[in-house]
């Protein structure tokens, strides 16, 4: 089965007892894209994505990976440069934050960069809702990984040189 046969499945979120706070996701999948609360950047990544996401972390091939620097370069530094955040003081691309953001692997990565959260928008082919996403052009789910595999080696190296 290859990678571009997966289809990720929307999750049926609901806005919890919190509010705006969260979401509550149930455990059926819905045939409609996945509503949040105005205002709302919590979004939940269905189990199938999350195997997509290994699948293609651990299967990206040596020419993604060298497409890596110029794709974030292109998508990503605008805000992320030289691993900060221009929006977000506290979400920067350094281990430290990363760890305490609980995004410290390929994985958890390669959930924001393909559904967004918060303020950063997100680039997977399949990215839902509309308003979540970006309005250029989306990424395939191997660009995606070899996104997060860039990110996660560079954070390692301190994004030096």
């Amino acid at each position: 089965m290859s990678l571009a046969s997966l289809q990720p499945p929307r999750a049926a979120c609901t806005p919890s007892s919190r509010g705006r706070q969260g979401l509550r996701v149930s455990a059926r999948l819905a045939a409609s894209p996945s509503h949040t609360a105005p205002g709302n950047s919590v979004r939940a990544a269905p189990a199938p994505l999350v195997l997509a996401a290994v699948a293609a972390v651990l299967t990206a091939s040596p020419s993604m990976a060298a497409e890596a620097p110029e794709l974030f370069a292109n998508k990503c530094a605008g805000c992320h440069m030289n691993g900060g955040n221009v929006l977000a003081v506290g979400a920067t691309l350094f281990p430290e934050d990363l760890k305490r953001n609980g995004v410290d692997s390929s994985e958890a990565i390669y959930r924001i960069v393909y559904s967004g959260k918060g303020k950063m928008p997100g680039f997977g082919k399949d990215c839902a809702p509309k308003g979540a996403c970006t309005f250029g052009p989306r990424l395939s789910d191997e660009e995606v990984a070899g996104l997060a595999a860039y990110v996660q080696e560079r954070a390692a190296a301190g994004w030096k040189q």
